[in-house]
């Protein structure tokens, strides 16, 4: 009789089915390893791919904003090579020469910021070339100016000749903006199908793993003969994968959302439809009773706001300073998160009756390093991390987009106002009169071109220097902007000269209108450093489509002359073409 022992029938099978099990548990862990190694490459790969598509992106603004900067100071040397000849003023030629430098700066960076792209490279070369052109002509007008005049320099072939390269300039520069604006549209088409195949692979993985593990629980409190256990534990399992799952779905939603915020926000023209927009999207997004956004004014010193949405009477002041609300003074979220607030912003003072019981929420709208205005929001109890993290997401949206609107519209102004006085400047007269004079000739209607001049301009800069000339400017074009009619275009010319284009206007309206600007000018009494400069007048001269002219060209040079002879007929009236 052998002492040894051996394996009962009933441990082996035991045995065979842990060998069976431990094998199962191994593989289902060696594949649900290999899977979220899969994941997280895929996961890696595409948060580098949004890294690169972020950077793609800010190359692209910059290029477009280097190309609008370097046609920018193009149009500056062209402005002080033409005040120079038109006023002798050696300020403007100094600041001629000192622009020089400077676009020849913004060439080299334009050059390195698209140096890997072949086609922009070819865009630039034909950029250069023409700009190129430009300022030889430029040197070449300003050659003839010191040799024969200033009747030399405007009759010279140069000058006739630059306009022509003026539209080639401003239409190649078109062209290189319009390549990277579809490069972007490309990269952003090629991000979201990246994101949309990273999102699917991800929450495909995860639920498959997620079910992997709830099917290995399951075995094995089942092996271990604790049913009801068990089914407890895969119960709790499925309705916190259930969670897990509304809580995934919940946050797509709210990215989506953010995404689409920042896509509308990218495309408005004007703050006026940006906010528009925000007071119809960003209740859909945030919870709350009720939100508004305010802005801060030019100057600083005065928050309006400009969308509500919910209760009005929430919102709070419609006007108010910066100082009453501490979101703007901290330059950060009030009150903080988890904090009982123990100042009230003033500019809420309106509505504590209606805010007893409801928590308010002021997020400062902050964007390379300038203080916009704020984003407030009214709810019923203090917002969770989740939904603080999203209003704080979407104030950074909104921004960003604000000012990007404000630098696009004060490119706008750059290109098209006068920034002495306000008025357009005589690139948008080129370019509006063209047009004003096709319209009128289709519809068969009159149009006057009124040629104006401050008489003796040129005393009250020796007499009290060009800041007296500078304020004298300001007012006159403050005064013709006030007497100009909504549809008519009126434009600084060049020192001195100013440009009325009157529209369905015959000579002899024209020739009131100019009486009554005369008049006007007469009364103006302007005052520089404490002192009165004195009597101001100024002489006019019109002419009007189609008997004076069918042309731009023919208008102008007719207005000209008829400004001629009121300058030599006394000054201070107005003359008809001849």
């Amino acid at each position: 009789m052998s002492n040894s022992t051996s394996p009962t029938a009933g441990d082996r099978p035991q045995r065979v089915f842990g060998t069976r099990f431990g094998h199962r548990m191994v593989t289902l862990f060696v594949v649900l390893g290999l899977l979220l190694t899969m994941v997280a490459i895929q996961v890696y790969q595409a948060v580098g791919d949004f890294v690169d598509a972020s950077n793609w992106v800010s190359h692209t603004f910059e290029v477009k904003q280097e190309i609008t900067s370097t046609v920018a100071t193009l149009r500056a040397i062209e402005a002080n090579q033409r005040a120079y000849i038109l006023s002798g003023d050696a300020q403007r030629l100094a600041d001629y020469y000192g622009n020089l430098p400077r676009i020849a700066d913004q060439r080299l960076r334009l050059a390195d910021l698209v140096s890997n792209n072949p086609e922009q490279v070819a865009n630039l070369a034909t950029l250069g070339s023409l700009i190129d052109k430009r300022l030889q002509a430029m040197v070449e007008i300003l050659q003839l100016f010191h040799e024969s005049g200033i009747t030399a320099a405007r009759e010279s072939t140069q000058l006739r000749s630059s306009r022509t390269v003026d539209v080639d300039i401003d239409a190649s520069s078109r062209s290189m903006i319009a390549h990277e604006d579809a490069l972007l549209a490309e990269r952003q088409r090629e991000t979201q199908e990246k994101s949309s195949l990273t999102r699917v692979l991800t929450i495909g993985s995860i639920s498959f793993c997620m079910s992997m593990l709830a099917l290995a629980l399951v075995v094995v409190f089942r092996e271990q003969g604790r049913r009801l256990e068990s089914e407890l534990l895969v119960n709790r399992s499925n309705r916190e994968l259930a969670s897990s799952l509304d809580e995934s779905q919940r946050l797509g939603r709210t990215l989506r959302q953010l995404s689409e915020l920042g896509e509308m926000l990218q495309g408005c023209r004007s703050l006026d439809e940006a906010t528009r927009g925000l007071s119809v999207s960003l209740p859909r997004l945030l919870d709350g009773k009720a939100g508004s956004i305010s802005l801060i004014n030019a100057s600083q010193n005065m928050v309006e706001t400009m969308a509500i949405w919910g209760d009005p009477e929430l919102a709070g002041d419609a006007v108010f300073g910066p100082d009453d609300c501490w979101a703007l003074r901290r330059g950060q979220a009030y009150p903080q998160a988890g904090t009982q607030p123990a100042f009230g912003c003033a500019h809420l003072d309106g509505a504590k009756d209606k805010l007893e019981n409801i928590s308010h929420l002021c997020l400062p709208l902050m964007a390379q390093g300038e203080m916009l205005g704020i984003l407030s929001l009214c709810v019923d109890e203090p917002l969770s991390e989740e939904s603080r993290a999203v209003a704080v997401a979407a104030a950074e949206q909104v921004s960003l987009a604000l000012a990007n609107l404000k630098l696009q519209e004060t490119l706008r102004t750059q290109s098209l106002r006068d920034p002495l006085t306000g008025l357009f400047n005589r690139r948008y007269l080129e370019v509006s009169l063209e047009r004003e004079i096709q319209r009128a000739s289709r519809r068969e209607q009159p149009l006057s071109v009124l040629m104006l001049d401050i008489d003796h301009f040129k005393r009250f800069n020796d007499d009290h220097g060009h800041d007296a000339g500078d304020a004298l400017l300001g007012h006159f074009g403050a005064l013709l902007a006030r007497m100009v009619r909504s549809e008519d275009v009126a434009c600084r010319y060049g020192g001195e000269e100013f440009i009325i284009v009157l529209q369905e206007t015959d000579a002899k309206q024209a020739l009131m209108r100019a009486e009554q600007i005369c008049a006007a000018v007469r009364t103006l009494d302007v005052q520089h450093r404490r002192q009165t400069l004195g009597a101001v007048t100024v002489s006019i001269g019109i002419a009007t489509l189609p008997q004076d002219g069918t042309t731009p060209a023919d208008l102008m040079r007719n207005a000209d002359r008829a400004l001629y002879a009121a300058k030599h007929g006394g000054r201070d009236q107005v003359k008809l073409a001849a």
